[in-house]
């Protein structure tokens, strides 16, 4: 996640179409390389949620798709 200047990551998840979750972090620096339980994850659409810390204290939601393509 590059876009993140004044802001602390509290969590960034990545869920498939059917609401399981296949990854997870709290490091800005690591990302989702599209496996899941050491298996390569079917081409599509995923959705993200990136939960940051601003500096007054309080937290904003980020949330969207993202699709995989191999």
């Amino acid at each position: 996640i590059k876009a993140l200047s004044n802001e602390k990551l509290v969590g960034f998840s990545i869920y498939n179409r059917w609401g399981e979750l296949v990854f997870e972090t709290i490091n800005i620096e690591k990302g989702w390389d599209g496996y899941y339980k050491s298996q390569p994850q079917d081409m599509g659409i995923y959705n993200y949620f990136i939960i940051t810390a601003l500096t007054d204290g309080t937290n904003k939601t980020y949330k969207g798709t993202v699709t995989l393509i191999r």
